[in-house]
């Protein structure tokens, strides 16, 4: 590693201290192996996607298989590096600079670490600490990391974990298998709100975050470490910072797959969960990861197969399209001649109007439209058999009383008559309450009948909910929002 990140701000004469601080908390942990993916879709053959690091070859390996109370060895056992890097997502914590050789140093720091992350693939959020301001560079690159970089500059942050708080919550949960780092860097020993770590720890294993810290070596540091599971480097030694490097170098390497064969060769269609165990004795190694067996699972990664999602997929389009081409000459038995001798003939104007209706009763009375059309036909080829219930008027007329207030009488003198909060309507009520076409009366031969129009607050008819069209009644009284309307026949 370059020298120009060598930087010896920090001496600490309790060395013995340190020591103790050294066993407790280890700076950085070795021949780590991290679980990426099981993938069973050729069981018993299993293969196990891992990223290993500090370990150049996959040998003096053993693996078993703990079924229950009991465990088996496999023999069948092979490595394989994957075909790509493993990408390195960075999320960059720096604090501000004092002088011209601190900001120097940091923009040196920051643009390596931005140049690892790019040639993995990865990206980088760099995020400067300030009480007061909130400063973040989303996708930053390496080539603007350079002395023309408008890095700003802050006093030191008095909380520094309440900043890196503000910067976590920036970050949405972390779903997929790719290392997404936390690095933070401090030049301070003490942390005043340091009573915040384990919370912000907390936060941290939630959104699935690794954390990196770059600082003095101090309690706080060594206990946010611990409580995240994360790896410390002290800021104040080269060979630190230069492991650094190397670890990050070691965790863009392409990830290993452990191909093997399961020892037990379950059945797909029942359900088990098998504990594995990767073991090395050179290397004192002992990895466990799990996988399940269920027949939902091995129904799910049957159909995801694409030799399988495709075909299934196209014979399920071909089947609707037959069926559509077979159905598309279907039509609705047609009436016999004798009954259309006895339906008389219908004018354009009521046929629409009878469509109207028919939209109307739909949405109303939850009826379809054909059934409603066969029952019209059959009123048709009835109606001079029946006739409507109630009394026939020759003139008739609606007495319109809204509160106290009294208004002319309008006279029904059309064959049919609307009522809502519309203009167009030929009774119009201002009432917030009272729909644009809220109600309708029809003259039948003399006999008034009244219709809700699918209205929101509904139409009364003498103190009732009006719940299908009846025929009105000398001294009905019809109740619309606020407004009476007062019904009165004359024979």
């Amino acid at each position: 590693m370059e020298n120009n990140l060598w930087k010896p701000r920090f001496y600490f004469p309790n060395w013995i201290f340190l020591f103790v601080l050294l066993i407790w908390f280890p700076i950085f942990a070795e021949n780590q192996i991290t679980l990426r993916s099981i993938d069973l879709q050729s069981y018993p053959e299993v293969k196990v996607r891992v990223h290993a690091s500090g370990i150049n070859e996959a040998n003096d390996f053993t693996i078993s298989e703990q079924l229950l109370d009991t465990a088996r060895l496999t023999d069948n056992l092979y490595w394989n590096r994957h075909p790509e890097k493993n990408p390195l997502n960075l999320y960059l914590s720096l604090p501000s600079y004092t002088n011209a050789e601190d900001r120097r140093w940091l923009l040196t720091l920051a643009n390596q670490l931005v140049k690892i992350s790019e040639q993995s693939g990865g990206q980088t959020k760099l995020h400067i600490q300030s009480d007061n301001s909130f400063h973040v560079f989303d996708r930053i690159r390496s080539q603007v990391l350079d002395v023309s970089f408008p890095y700003p500059k802050e006093q030191t942050p008095q909380f520094p974990i309440r900043n890196w708080e503000r910067l976590v919550e920036s970050i949405p949960k972390i779903n997929s298998t790719e290392d997404h780092i936390l690095f933070l860097v401090s030049f301070s020993k003490e942390w005043p709100d340091r009573f915040e770590i384990p919370e912000f720890a907390k936060r941290i294993r939630e959104k699935n975050l690794k954390l990196i810290v770059l600082s003095p070596n101090s309690l706080e540091a060594n206990k946010l470490v611990s409580y995240a599971k994360g790896n410390f480097y002290s800021i104040a030694k080269q060979e630190s910072i230069e492991s650094l490097f190397h670890d990050l170098q070691d965790t863009t390497k392409p990830d290993w797959i452990l191909t093997y064969v399961s020892p037990w060769r379950l059945s797909l269609w029942k359900e088990n969960v098998v504990l594995g165990t990767l073991s090395s004795v050179n290397t004192g190694i002992n990895f466990e990861f799990q996988y399940q067996i269920s027949p939902f699972q091995t129904i799910y990664r049957t159909l995801s197969d694409p030799l399988v999602f495709f075909p299934v997929s196209l014979f399920l389009i071909l089947l609707c399209l037959a069926a559509l081409y077979y159905l598309r000459g279907y039509e609705r038995p047609q009436t016999s001649q004798v009954a259309i001798q006895h339906i008389e003939p219908v004018s354009l104007v009521e046929t629409f109007e009878r469509k109207d209706e028919l939209a109307v009763y739909d949405r109303m009375y939850g009826e379809t439209l054909e059934k409603a059309a066969k029952d019209r036909e059959i009123a048709l080829l009835t109606k001079e058999k029946e006739s409507l219930p109630g009394t026939s008027y020759t003139y008739a007329v609606l007495q319109v009383r809204e509160g106290n207030q009294l208004y002319e009488p309008v006279p029904l003198q059309w064959n049919e008559m609307t009522i809502g909060n519309y203009e167009s309507n030929h009774i119009v009520l201002h009432d917030p309450s009272v729909s644009g076409l809220h109600a309708k009366i029809k003259n039948r031969k003399g006999k008034y009948i009244l219709f809700d129009c699918v209205s929101e607050a509904g139409v009364y008819l003498n103190g009732r909910k009006l719940l299908r069209p009846k025929v009105l009644h000398h001294l009905d009284e019809i109740q619309i929002g606020k407004t009476i309307l007062t019904f009165r026949g004359r024979y």
